[in-house]
């Protein structure tokens, strides 16, 4: 399976994060901190991401529902429109039922789309990076990859603040390319950047995707 990233920082509390996404483990390898699998996630493993999506005419938003709450992502299939297909398929197969937020920061981000819970998972398959001046403001959503490649898999993070370290026109950092907002529900993704962490940034009380529901527009 195809490994996913793990953001790590240094005294992300103070000022800007400084961002080092770095290798996580994959397969038999111990992942860095104490995390295990979501109990209730089955890992599923795709060849590719089938195309499901009609970026010319139609318009996407995704439904997370969380035993926290729910939000509400605004996708943007006009500047990301391989990111979307890839976010929509992984939904409409349920690859994302089960699967928790695996890792939490406050005031920085939240981190979950790894069925095996470890930040080492993804779903068989890479996209690439599809590079735009979209910049990773506080509520916007962008896929987290392993440090220096510019592919990624199924882990996706949400912003909790502005984090200008993470985008296009920093030249010191990786970039991470925004391709959805949350639009409703930013009390629940804040409530979930509150919750108490444990090693590797974990939640202690699992944070868990019950469902990611797809809904499709005319534009």
């Amino acid at each position: 399976m195809v490994g996913g990233a793990l953001l790590t920082t240094n005294g992300f509390n103070q000022g800007d994060p400084d961002i080092l996404p770095t290798n996580t483990p994959t397969g038999s390898e111990t992942p860095e901190g104490s995390v295990t699998a979501s109990p209730t996630a089955v890992v599923k493993s795709f060849e590719k991401a089938e195309t499901v999506i009609d970026a010319a005419t139609k318009k996407y938003s995704a439904t997370v529902k969380t035993n926290k709450g729910d939000f509400v992502i605004e996708l943007n299939a006009d500047k990301a429109p391989n990111t979307v297909n890839s976010f929509v398929f992984l939904a409409q197969q349920d690859y994302f039922d089960g699967i928790t937020f695996h890792r939490v920061i406050d005031n920085f981000v939240v981190q979950g789309g790894d069925p095996t819970g470890t930040g080492g998972g993804g779903p068989g398959y890479q996209t690439a990076d599809e590079p735009s001046e979209e910049r990773n403001l506080k509520y916007t959503v962008s896929m987290a990859k392993v440090g220096g490649q510019s592919v990624f898999g199924s882990q996706f993070f949400i912003n909790l603040k502005d984090n200008p370290s993470l985008d296009f026109d920093n030249p010191t950092a990786n970039k991470f390319y925004p391709f959805g907002t949350v639009v409703s529900g930013q009390d629940v993704v804040d409530s979930i950047g509150k919750v108490p962490t444990g090693a590797g940034d974990k939640p202690i009380d699992p944070v868990v995707i019950n469902d990611v529901e797809i809904k499709e527009e005319a534009k």
